[in-house]
């Protein structure tokens, strides 16, 4: 069997390969480096903002559940606690799958 040259090799050293390039290839290569780590900027905001959106939400329902047992709504307020319990529980548990 006939072994291809080197520059075929299909894993080649990126660092190698950016260094053998000419000044508009590496132009295109830096722009999408840029074009990547703005992406996954982009994606640390959301999931940050997510995770306030979530925190506030919790806390919201923790508050509305002692406010209806507080005020005479034992039931309620319990049932809706279980339920928002239940809820955040298969959120962490299954919330995360790609």
């Amino acid at each position: 069997m006939t072994e291809l040259p080197s520059r075929y090799d299909r894993h080649q050293d990126p660092l190698q390969v950016y260094a053998e390039a000419d000044a508009e290839t590496r132009a295109v290569i830096e722009k999408e480096l840029d074009r990547i780590a703005a992406l996954d900027q982009r994606e640390v905001r959301l999931n940050g903002r997510g995770l306030n959106y979530g925190v506030v939400i919790t806390l919201a329902f923790l508050v509305a559940c002692v406010y209806l047992i507080a005020s005479g709504h034992g039931v309620e307020g319990t049932t809706l606690g279980v339920i928002f319990i239940i809820g955040l529980v298969a959120v962490i548990a299954f919330g995360r799958r790609r």
